[in-house]
């Protein structure tokens, strides 16, 4: 990625419904469908004629188009289909891979003079059919088999529509800002990405350009209803929703969600059941499903929770319903057997077919409140990219290869030409994995806290080591390796790492935000430290001070809790003793099992009195002895 400087306009977090229009008007879309198809080389191509324009699709309400013809308009199905099998939609769909596809004037003038049967029921329309289309192919110079590759146009025609599944696959759209005013400090080479699922499914790249501007928020209007969208997670008996308004949360209205900023939420509810088995994995109804139905206590309880936590869902959905029309796209993450609670059952507020309903096309982890505000902003987040061309051309042709199909449609009779695989990723240089692995064994030693080591290798290669050393240092908790890269290796702690965050804002302990306060005040001119975000110097004195007055804090607490044990220690002392409290009567006494020593020849204490006992009344007995002394114990506490 390339270096951003401190003025540009991507140094912060930009939301995808509040673009500036300066930075929006100069977007273009950059997508593999986007891309021109290269021209054949070679004589089968007229440089002398012009490019014909791309081909133009129906627009959405006035009928049924073709991707192939230009300006062909059908009002039903069946005619599309007709003109499919035509004279004019075979010779587009060759020529257009060359930017030679022609109207239908222009069609009807090159097919004058020449019988066309087609659409004939004689048995030789097809090869006639066929016949014309490869006259007129040939006239205009554009080839019908092969080309100077050794490519013919099915499999052109075939690396085409690779591109246009490319292009409907990726879950990101692309953007390139196209000579941005110099006032907005964007690099060379920066690409802006939105997420797709935010977006309606378009065939054509360049609506998802229209269609971003639609998405801008305007300037709000007295009685109109809040933009909204809502997200609603389910899983391991987890469920987390909430509705977000589009507008950012003014100073005024009032918020009571933990972490959420300026989000507006309108609506928000998490709960939990007990639904699957610990350390197990998978709900109760997918185990009983896939095998015989348990009866153990726990799958009952199990059972019973996936059942409340579906009416608890359902009822929601019903609460939030006026909610839930408003809102302009539904999130929604669940299973198979947890898309259950949202669709399919009688009064459903939600219905499966409903297009504004989408999955997250990232990851995401267990549903909790603070997940669905760390979702929402990976959603609404404009990602930035730094690629070259030849980077970004690389991807392109190794996502294309990816999407082609394993088998081959034809086999041909010669030998079979070597097949193309996808583009390995670049080996590195000599020089590139040495400094690779320099940088693997500089970031080690600063975690292990090796100050020697580090000073050594600062002194062979002190333009490698660069400002996210200090903050890993200062994450590490190394506190002499901090202090060493401020004061002598001179890194500069105002350096923004990863967005809009420093070096100091990566110190775990207090003792290494400190040495970097203690630094502020040693060397007030060396950096701006306030944009090093550096809250003030810190001087020895000072800490002197804050150590004194938590050393006499703790001799405080001391001394109190040795006042608490001393005042314990006198009330126990004046307290009564308790009375013993009267034995109760034995349940054995009145079965004649003696309670007390024997007398006759046996022996005396605890082990005599039960002699000659089974071992199981031996039991009951001591169980009735450890009772008593229970109720003595409870007893004495009561009195006390």
């Amino acid at each position: 990625m390339g270096a951003q400087t401190h003025s540009s306009i991507l140094s912060r977090q930009l939301n995808v419904f509040a673009i500036p229009p300066e930075l929006l008007n100069s977007l273009t879309v950059r997508s593999i469908q986007a891309q021109a198809p290269e021209p054949a080389t070679g004589d089968a191509v007229s440089n002398s004629e012009p490019t014909q324009p791309a081909p133009v699709v129906a627009p959405s309400g006035v009928g049924f188009g073709c991707q192939a013809c230009p300006g062909a308009s059908f009002e039903t199905p069946e005619d599309q289909r007709e003109h499919f099998k035509s004279d004019w939609h075979r010779y587009n769909v060759k020529a257009k891979l060359q930017g030679k596809a022609v109207t239908a004037e222009v069609w009807d003038e090159m097919a004058e003079g020449v019988s066309s049967i087609s659409g004939s029921a004689s048995s030789s329309s097809s090869g006639s059919s066929q016949s014309l289309t490869t006259r007129l192919l040939n006239k205009a110079k554009v080839t019908d088999n092969k080309d100077d590759d050794g490519i013919d146009s099915d499999e052109e025609a075939e690396l085409a529509d690779r591109r246009r599944r490319a292009q409907l696959r990726t879950a990101v759209i692309w953007f390139t800002p196209t000579n941005p005013p110099p006032s907005l400090g964007i690099p060379a080479d920066t690409q802006l990405g939105v997420v797709r699922a935010l977006l309606p499914s378009f065939d054509t790249a360049g609506d998802y350009l229209s269609e971003l501007k639609r998405l801008q928020l305007s300037p709000p209007v007295e009685g109109e209803e809040e933009r909204r969208i809502t997200l609603l997670m389910v899983a391991g008996g987890h469920f987390a929703g909430m509705v977000v308004g589009l507008r950012p949360r003014g100073p005024r209205d009032k918020q009571d969600v933990k972490g959420a900023g300026d989000l507006r939420i309108y609506k928000h509810k998490t709960f939990h059941r007990y639904t699957t088995r610990k350390k197990q994995g998978g709900s109760q109804g997918l185990n009983d499903n896939a095998k015989s139905k348990a009866v153990s206590a726990g799958a009952m309880l199990r059972r019973y929770g996936e059942q409340a936590l579906q009416e608890e869902i359902r009822a929601l959905l019903t609460e939030w319903q006026e909610d839930l029309e408003l809102s302009e796209r539904i999130f929604i993450r669940a299973s198979t057997h947890g898309k259950k609670s949202f669709w399919g059952y009688d009064g459903a507020v939600l219905s499966k077919n409903d297009e504004r309903i989408r999955s997250f096309p990232f990851p995401t982890r267990r549903p909790t409140q603070q997940e669905l505000i760390r979702v929402w902003h990976e959603l609404v987040r404009v990602k930035v990219s730094h690629l070259s061309q030849e980077a970004l051309q690389a991807q392109d042709d190794a996502y294309i290869a990816s999407l082609q199909p394993k088998k081959q449609a034809t086999a041909k009779p010669v030998a079979q030409p070597e097949k193309v695989a996808a583009p390995a990723a670049p080996k590195l240089s000599a020089e590139e994995q040495a400094l690779l692995d320099r940088q693997e064994r500089l970031a080690d030693m600063i975690k292990k806290g090796r100050l020697d080591a580090l000073k050594s290798f600062v002194s062979r290669y002190p333009t490698e080591v660069k400002p996210e050393a200090l903050a890993t240092a200062a994450a590490a908790g190394q506190e002499d390796v901090v202090r060493y890269l401020l004061t002598e290796a001179r890194l500069d702690p105002t350096e923004a790492l990863d967005g809009s965050k420093r070096a100091y804002d990566y110190a775990a302990t207090k003792n290494v935000r400190n040495i970097f306060r203690r630094v502020a005040y040693d060397h007030p001119e060396w950096y701006d430290w306030q944009a090093a975000h550096v809250p003030s110097g810190l001087s020895e004195e000072a800490e002197a001070e804050q150590g004194a007055k938590k050393a006499e804090r703790r001799r405080g607490m001391r001394d109190k809790m040795r006042e608490r044990e001393k005042a314990r220690a006198e009330e126990a002392a004046a307290a009564p003793e308790p009375a013993p409290a009267p034995a109760a009567p034995s349940a054995f006494a009145s079965l004649g099992v003696p309670t007390g020593p024997q007398k006759l020849g046996g022996r005396t204490g605890a082990e005599g009195s039960l002699a000659g006992l089974s071992p199981e009344m031996r039991m009951q007995i001591e169980r009735e002895r450890r009772a008593r002394a229970a109720e003595a114990r409870f007893g004495g506490g009561g009195a006390r």
